[in-house]
């Protein structure tokens, strides 16, 4: 289904492929961040903060949303990271 918006024609697969890009890139962004700081955390374990637990609650809300939008397979794999991610912001914390 096409429809115009400021003059320009879009597509309702258009705006789904581009939103599930944007997912992609925000991954991979997260991926790099969580690469970068768990480097950072060997050395300097107090300055990562909270941004562990930051990760950890971003990826349990992840879950919810997988659970509720994609079933259940993705939302195993999420809970899977989700606690990788908690044990090693409770280790980096201690």
């Amino acid at each position: 289904m096409h429809f115009e918006v400021g003059g320009q024609s879009f597509s309702y697969g258009g705006f789904y492929r581009g939103f599930g890009l944007s997912c992609t890139v925000s991954m991979l962004l997260s991926a790099f961040l969580s690469w970068h700081l768990g480097q950072l955390a060997r050395s300097a374990p107090l300055r990562i903060g909270l941004l562990g637990w930051v990760f950890f609650a971003v990826q349990i809300a992840g879950g919810v949303l997988s659970f509720l939008y994609f079933g259940l397979p993705p939302m195993v794999l999420t809970t899977l990271v989700a606690a990788i991610i908690g044990l090693a912001a409770f280790r980096t914390g201690r």
